[in-house]
């Protein structure tokens, strides 16, 4: 009997799992785990996941911070219906599944990968930064689900400047119930990692500011445009309604989407560089070279 496994890490996007009948799953902090979870309560090796047959069992393999169901700590566990527990401190889901639900589940992902795909696509430097920006915020907010959201984006030397909203308003930036926000911002362009947090009131460096909460947000993401190990700027959505959380596959979709952004951008800005370039020569009455008249052998 496949299965769906979803682990809700504060701060992180939730890491969800299409389960094989009759595997066996590790789950932990250590990169041979077949499910990661990097979390400060999660042990390097902390527990097992494995189908048998009909039902599947998840158990203890000696962590510091155990198991729990229902508020009680456990070795181990049948799992045979949808249930609720705790790895560590980290909230997790297991559901049963069908053929059908777990084929539709794949499916679905492939689609939202090709969608991603196709979208990065159309992000051609010929379209121009003014044409650029705007249309990878667009995106972002359809792969992510997410209602709301802006860029900050400068060349490199030049202060970093809103360069396109979409369900705020600039001013809405400037008002002190955004300070929580303008923190994750903060954070995404000092680690130059994405930031995610699929519900503020659970994040202890962001839940607890009264901006945040007045506000509403009940999920964010902030995504750096780097580009060669540097930042030209930051894509930040949100959404003030609870919802489905921030997964993987998301922050996937997303990055795929700002990576060919950052280049598709970059090469714009060059673009125009050359393009002014020969503008001013031509106004100052120099002309470029011909060709013909260089070239040795055409004499």
């Amino acid at each position: 009997m496949p299965a769906r496994f979803c682990a809700y890490p504060t701060d992180s996007a939730a890491v969800v799992r299409v389960l094989s009948d009759e595997q066996n799953y590790r789950i932990g902090r250590s990169s041979d785990c077949e499910i990661r979870l990097d979390h400060r309560s999660i042990s390097r090796m902390h527990a097992e996941i494995n189908g048998q047959g009909q039902s599947w069992r998840v158990h203890d393999t000696g962590s510091k911070n155990g198991i729990s169901i229902d508020g009680r700590l456990t070795q181990r566990a049948d799992l045979t219906k949808s249930t609720w527990f705790m790895i560590g401190d980290v909230y997790c889901s297991f559901d049963p599944m069908d053929a059908a639900e777990t084929a539709a589940q794949l499916v679905n992902s492939e689609t939202r990968r090709s969608t991603s795909k196709a979208l990065s696509s159309r992000l051609l430097p010929n379209l121009g930064i003014g044409t650029l920006i705007p249309q990878t915020l667009a995106m972002v907010l359809q792969l992510s689900g997410l209602e709301r959201g802006f860029v900050l984006y400068a060349p490199e030397g030049e202060p970093l400047r809103v360069r396109a909203t979409l369900g705020l308003r600039v001013d809405d930036l400037a008002d002190k119930h955004f300070a929580g926000s303008a923190a994750a911002v903060d954070r995404a362009l000092e680690s130059r990692e994405h930031v995610v947090c699929c519900d503020t009131n659970d994040s202890p460096w962001l839940g607890a500011r009264p901006s945040v909460r007045l506000g509403g947000i009940r999920s964010l993401l902030c995504i750096p445009l780097a580009l060669s190990g540097r930042s030209i700027g930051v894509l930040y959505a949100d959404s003030r309604l609870p919802g489905p959380p921030i997964t993987e596959l998301d922050i996937e979709l997303v990055e795929n989407v700002t990576r060919q952004a950052a280049v598709a951008i970059e090469a714009a800005r060059l673009e125009d560089r050359i393009v002014d370039a020969l503008r001013s020569a031509e106004r100052m009455g120099v002309q470029a070279p011909i060709w013909n008249e260089l070239n040795p052998a055409s004499r």
